[in-house]
């Protein structure tokens, strides 16, 4: 005789043909690891681009940092532990290129993933002035943890006013780029989620 297998599914629920079934978790081996390459993949092209083209398209002293919108991007669409992940990943890539330590990028990027994930759990995030706010809040963030550290550590730090003046710009500068990149997030990372929304 074979073994009667019970079923979690509730009663009289259909099946929808050979879609996936509702009541089976959406979780597949090698999602894990593609999440990880993606990530990679493209914090290692912002970092590239950052230390290689972007500063030649500054904007009042300031260009674009574009591995922190990146970092803001994934943690607005991925949710803060990516946003964490991905601060730490690309804070080290950023201090392998930069005189000093390493360190101070990263804790940089982790102020900047931190508040951006607490500003998402909390507001709208369909809203598309949210996380350009969020950009702008982080860049400062960013700005401040890396004067701080730079100061603690003996580096040489820029004059108060001039330091105001390119965080200003560059949140400026990282607020119009950040749409875009948004949108090119959520198509390139649409089906890699790494936090479960509730139901």
């Amino acid at each position: 005789m074979r073994a009667l297998r019970c079923s979690a599914r509730p009663l009289g629920s259909p099946r929808r043909g050979r879609g996936r079934d509702p009541w089976r978790p959406n979780l597949s081996p090698r999602l894990p690891a593609v999440r990880l390459v993606a990530g990679l993949l493209l914090m290692v092209a912002a970092a590239l681009v950052q230390v290689t083209w972007a500063a030649q398209l500054e904007i009042a002293g300031a260009f674009a940092n574009l591995v922190l919108i990146a970092v803001v991007g994934l943690t607005w669409t991925q949710g803060v532990r990516a946003g964490l992940l991905w601060a730490c990943a690309g804070g080290i890539l950023l201090d392998l290129n930069a005189p000093g330590p390493l360190g101070p990028h990263a804790l940089a990027l982790l102020a900047g993933a931190y508040a951006t994930g607490f500003w998402a759990r909390n507001l709208d995030r369909e809203s598309p002035f949210h996380p350009v706010a969020a950009v702008v809040v982080s860049t400062i963030l960013y700005s401040l943890v890396l004067i701080g550290a730079d100061d603690a550590l003996g580096l040489p730090i820029p004059p108060f006013r001039t330091a105001v003046q390119l965080t200003l710009a560059a949140s400026l500068y990282n607020a119009a780029l950040m749409p875009l990149a948004l949108m090119a997030l959520r198509r390139v990372t649409g089906g890699l989620h790494w936090e479960q929304t509730a139901a």
